[in-house]
């Protein structure tokens, strides 16, 4: 295709205007009564047509959504010069039809494609999720058993990051509820600016948990991912990997979380965790994260795991740790038994062999459970 070269662009504009000023003309000469409606319309169409200016791009700063390729020019098949981690903060210089040119931070430049640039609002929900766990033990480990969609805000109608395949490692650290097809109140879940993902959503199944009959809410997890991102993933396309020794100590509930409280050392096999886990039940919302906390130890006498305390608590996510005189212990947040923006922390320890609560207080129930 030819291009008109500057000069012969101007002699297009000369002509369209000496056109426009003879219509005019024209219309004025025949005694037109609507001469002021012509001219408007052709100067609308003149300044539209070949007065029309480029829209300056205002350079700003972004961040890479998910593993991208930086690009020698604006085109998908030129040479790539590097690859991009997720999170990779960059300078947007411009933009080129559906790229940006970019400034990465060691000074490099090049393209990357749009729908892999998120702006301020992705930036300040990035900070903040890697800020909500920091200090915070993990609460299990699992897996994507299928492909899952990665979100910055727990929700269906939330911007899909990015589409993590089967088999992606994850550690787990809160567990949201959120209604179906309902406005969400929560501060947490308010809708960020959409983003061009370009991605399809993989299929997510209509019940909110495996074993769940409550068919009005979905279940997330917050999870950070294997290059340090933090968002939600919707339970049904994850499992948790607990060890394998402590997976079936109670096949009656539903596992939510565990964590190692202290060690036994057993004179054949060596150090054996010990673990404190929480469990929901099967089928049933309890309107909380779970209702038992099992501690359980290793025996060296059975060689084998047993349960050696335990407590009904309407527990929400996290189990953090604790400790007390330079004892080892955990605590855990409950819902207030009549308080509902209200929770319970409790403070136990580990004293000889059982578990003694040191201390209880009642906190605000920023959770808004459920």
């Amino acid at each position: 295709m030819r291009f008109p070269k500057p000069s012969e662009k101007k002699t297009v504009s000369c002509k369209a205007c000496f056109f426009a000023l003879i219509l005019v003309v024209y219309a004025m000469a025949t005694g037109c009564q609507e001469v002021d409606t012509i001219k408007r319309e052709l100067i609308v169409k003149v300044q539209s047509k070949l007065l029309k200016k480029k829209i300056q791009f205002a350079p700003r700063d972004g961040i890479i959504l998910r593993p991208t390729s930086l690009y020698q020019t604006a085109n998908l098949n030129s040479e790539i010069l590097r690859k991009l981690p997720a999170e990779s903060s960059v300078y947007l210089l411009d933009k080129a039809g559906e790229m940006y040119k970019i400034r990465t931070r060691d000074g490099r430049e090049g393209y990357v494609e749009q729908k892999a640039i998120g702006g301020e609002d992705i930036i300040a929900k990035t900070l903040e999720l890697r800020k909500s766990i920091e200090g915070m033990p993990s609460q299990a480990e699992a897996v994507t058993k299928s492909k899952a969609n990665f979100r910055l805000i727990p929700g269906r109608q939330h911007e899909i990051i990015e589409i993590l395949p089967p088999g992606k490692k994850l550690e787990v650290y809160e567990r949201v509820v959120t209604v179906r097809n309902s406005p969400v109140s929560d501060k947490t879940n308010q809708r960020l600016k959409p983003v061009d993902s370009g991605i399809t959503s993989s299929d997510e199944p209509s019940n909110p948990e495996e074993g769940s009959e409550d068919i009005h809410k979905d279940v997330w997890y917050k999870v950070k991912i294997e290059d340090g991102r933090v968002g939600y993933i919707f339970t049904h396309n994850m499992k948790l990997t607990p060890p394998e020794d402590i997976s079936k100590t109670v096949p009656f509930m539903r596992m939510i979380a565990w964590r190692t409280v202290n060690v036994t050392d057993d004179p054949d096999i060596g150090a054996k965790s010990n673990y404190i886990v929480a469990y929901a039940p099967i089928g049933k919302d309890p309107g909380c994260d779970y209702t038992r906390l099992y501690l359980v130890s290793w025996s060296p006498k059975l060689k084998r795991r047993i349960i050696t305390w335990q407590l009904r608590i309407n527990g929400v996510l996290p189990i953090t740790d604790y400790h007390f005189e330079g004892k080892p212990g955990f605590s855990v947040r409950y819902l207030h038994p009549t308080k509902r923006d209200k929770l319970v922390l409790a403070n136990f320890i580990f004293n000889k062999g059982s578990v003694r609560k040191i201390s209880e207080e009642e906190i605000p129930n920023t959770a808004n459970m459920h």
